[in-house]
């Protein structure tokens, strides 16, 4: 699976990202002091970190996670872009006689900036999938009366009531999908009436199925101008 893959491909650039740079800090002669491993502790640790962030964030599926993923990742690479950067410095520069608690701040503050821009996408993510389910729970009503309607058309011979109830599926389909409580008599009106309907059906009343399709269609209107006046 490609997310799969994926996170295998991360996590080997960072590994390899990981075993270069060593062989690279360790090959050339700095002046290992204070500065030095400042640098080279917290380039590790960014690149670690890295690593674990890359891991979790191609941990599922699905489209959410996607858009959760492509922040998440851009937030902990510019991190490591950076951290790598200023490590480098504090290495090659470990020689000028500067404090080596200077470099010790100045990464503990890039870190701190990584970690809150990584809790900041989780926080965002959590309030999507939260905005999430409370949609699927305002348009499931709509889609539930669609369906619930549809079955009826199935259920009679006569090709005029079929007309009738394929418009008012075409009503229902079209009709705003987002549900609130200020709906809830009307669309308890309309729930009514749509039992009615298929009582009615099966009694095969083709007259009083026209009467109550007619109802719901104007229940349906009134509930269209009240989802309108509601945005």
């Amino acid at each position: 699976m490609n997310f799969i893959k994926n996170r295998k491909l991360s996590l080997a650039a960072v590994f390899i990202m990981m075993a270069v740079y060593n062989v690279i800090v360790f090959v050339i002669p700095f002046n290992r002091g204070g500065g030095f491993w400042s640098g080279y502790g917290f380039s590790m640790l960014a690149m670690l970190v890295t690593a674990v962030i890359c891991f979790y964030a191609f941990d599922k599926e699905g489209w959410q996670s996607k858009f959760y993923r492509i922040p998440l990742i851009s937030v902990v690479w510019r991190y490591l872009a950076i951290q790598l950067i200023l490590g480098l410095l504090q290495m090659i520069l470990d020689f000028i006689p500067i404090p080596f608690q200077i470099g010790l701040v100045l990464n503990t503050i890039v870190l701190g900036a990584c970690l809150v821009g990584l809790i900041t996408v989780n926080i965002t993510k959590e309030e999507i999938e939260r905005v999430g389910e409370k949609i699927k729970e305002k348009v499931f009503y709509i889609k539930s009366l669609q369906v619930d309607v549809e079955s009826l058309v199935d259920k009679t011979s006569d090709e005029l009531i079929k007309k009738v109830l394929k418009d008012l599926v075409e009503t229902i389909k079209y009709s705003d999908p987002m549900s609130s409580p200020q709906l809830a008599a009307i669309e308890n009106k309309i729930e009514v009436k749509t039992v009615t309907l298929s009582e009615t059906v099966e009694k095969n009343d083709a007259e009083g199925i026209k009467v109550l399709c007619n109802e719901i269609q104007q229940l349906f209107a009134e509930r269209n101008r009240k989802c309108k006046i509601l945005m």
